[in-house]
């Protein structure tokens, strides 16, 4: 059971100065249950397909049958056979010609012979369809309607004679979106329950992408695309806008992020569903962001971040240091023991540990790989110049474990620290430095600057490498030499890009009279409380305990 078009042409005004062809050589099958959608600016050949589906117009050449019979025949059944093609008008006013809306109506299941019990039924379930009150509008004039009324009406004639095929041209027009989504959902409904054919002409893409389930392009008389709608409004921008169309506007803006680097999926139908897709991109990005924590800082109101800055650079700078005299496995456990107590006291979850560590786990990694393959001693495994000790696993160990003590460690200072609080600390512990020419303002802030980088440049990589990836680079595979040829691409716009952002924040400072140095005021003054005396305290005791233990 199908609509088919063979062959079909069909010209215009033909032996008159206004001949002109609208469809040439046409073959198209439209397939029983199915929901297509027809798109194509104005001048495409989109009303002359539609009427020539229904039978109105005859066509040029070529052959029309419906469920077999070829509707262009002269015939008792080829004219039964066209009854079961409905087709709504763009315009309804074409349509409405009877006294009261409920005459107008019952005027095609009248035509077909059914009783007045029957036509009344089909007249009450076609308002009701269209969401016009029956004992309300029955008796009106169809007249004396609004546009978006006349058209409910005009659909609901339709609906009433119960085709097989449902041809809709631009059924939205006059109609606002709330009607325009009732009357969509009831002709999905009816398509789904009753498994109708339904074939809609519109130039909102948007109804198109949601309702069809299959899609066919005309351009000059010729159908250029045909296939499922979503399939093509994600690869044929190029034809579509050749064809003098264009993607739904939902569809055109997530095509747009993804030009911008962004992984999200432009196979939507729905508004909804964009926002969806947009949501988990995001969401995803959130979590790719949330992993690069080096440089980040964590609001918080934890013992740590109410310490002054000065002194929690100064007890970093320390404690730093006294990671390098623990040479023991009693020695680390006094660290990690530290350590993990300082994360709890700041009340970051326990995940920021592993975080912080992965921008470099590739340098944890060769550290540890080093002291394995390179320390002599007692031989655990070999295979031909490699080889295991005892003794390197043991180095490995603890110098890996101290390289990740200093990152985490460090890490805390970011993490507790906002950015304006931690350039005034890195200014004031500056500031002595002045007397011999040292600009410490300049340099506190652009040592912020710097730390505050990365995690914005980090982003950049990503996105960068995701334009880049989807337009064929590749970065996961090959040698190590091609891996690195391929790396210089990324490296050309992300140095432009950091300049670029560089330039900018220079710019905004300078638009916002920023002034450094001499005569800058601060909203917050810094001050030692009884806190700073605490921490200082318990830093120089694990210093000097790793020092006896090292030394003693």
């Amino acid at each position: 059971m199908s609509i088919k078009l063979s062959n079909v042409t069909y010209t215009y005004g033909i032996g008159t100065p206004f001949e002109k062809t609208a469809l040439y050589d046409t073959d198209v099958e439209i397939h029983e249950g199915e929901f297509v959608g027809i798109i194509g600016h104005t001048g495409s050949g989109k009303s002359t397909l539609v009427q020539i589906l229904n039978g109105l117009i005859k066509p040029t050449s070529g052959t029309v049958t419906v469920d077999g019979t070829d509707i262009g025949k002269k015939t008792k059944e080829a004219m039964a056979v066209r009854h079961k093609v409905g087709m709504v008008f763009q315009y309804p006013e074409y349509q409405l010609f009877e006294e009261t809306i409920a005459k107008d109506i019952a005027f095609g299941p009248r035509n077909f012979g059914l009783s007045e019990e029957e036509i009344t039924e089909r007249v009450k379930e076609a308002m009701d369809f269209v969401g016009l009150d029956y004992k309300t509008y029955a008796d009106r004039s169809p007249f004396r309607l609004s546009g978006g009324q006349m058209r409910r009406v005009a659909i609901a004639g339709v609906i009433a004679i119960h085709p097989s095929y449902l041809i809709l041209d631009e059924p939205s027009a006059g109609l606002d979106p709330i009607g325009r989504r009732e009357i969509f959902s009831e002709i999905q409904r009816w398509h789904q329950e009753k498994g109708i054919t339904v074939i809609l002409v519109s130039h909102n893409m948007d109804d198109i992408s949601r309702l069809a389930s299959r899609l066919l392009v005309l351009s000059h008389g010729h159908i250029v695309l045909d296939g499922e709608p979503l399939n093509i409004f994600a690869t044929q921008q190029q034809a579509l806008h050749d064809a003098g169309v264009s993607v739904p506007p939902v569809t055109g803006a997530l095509q747009y992020l993804q030009g911008r680097g962004f992984a999200v999926d432009d196979r939507v139908r729905t508004v909804e569903e964009g926002a969806q897709a947009i949501f988990d991109c995001l969401k995803e990005a959130r979590a790719m962001l949330t992993d690069i924590t080096l440089g980040q800082y964590f609001p918080g109101t934890s013992f740590l971040h109410k310490l002054d800055p000065r002194i929690k650079i100064v007890a970093t700078m320390i404690f730093i240091v006294a990671i390098f005299f623990a040479h023991s496995l009693a020695s680390y456990a006094i660290v990690t023991a530290f350590v993990a107590l300082n994360f709890a006291i700041s009340r970051l979850p326990a995940k920021f540990i592993v975080k912080s560590l992965k921008p470099l786990w590739v340098i944890i990694i060769f550290t540890m790989g080093v002291h394995i393959f390179t320390t002599p001693g007692d031989v655990l495994w070999q295979y031909g110049i490699f080889h295991i000790t005892k003794e390197g696993l043991y180095q490995g160990a603890l110098m890996t474990a101290r390289l990740v003590f200093l990152i985490v460690f460090s890490s805390l200072l970011t993490y507790t620290t906002s950015p304006i609080v931690l350039t005034d600390g890195i200014e004031h512990l500056l500031n002595p430095f002045k007397r011999i020419g040292v600009p410490a303002h300049e340099l506190a802030r652009m040592m912020t600057i710097a730390l505050r980088f990365i995690p914005t440049l980090l982003e950049e990589t990503d996105r960068i490498m995701k334009a880049q990836t989807a337009r064929g680079a590749n970065f996961t595979s090959g040698s190590l030499l091609q891996r690195g040829k391929n790396m210089i691409p990324l490296l050309v716009p992300l140095f432009v890009s950091a300049f670029r952002r560089a330039d900018d924040l220079a710019t905004a400072m300078e638009a916002r009279c920023y002034r450094g140095g001499e005569g800058r005021t601060r909203m917050n003054e810094l001050s030692y409380t009884y806190r700073d005396g605490i921490a200082m305290a318990a830093v120089l005791i694990v210093t000097a305990v790793l020092a006896a233990m090292r030394w003693l």
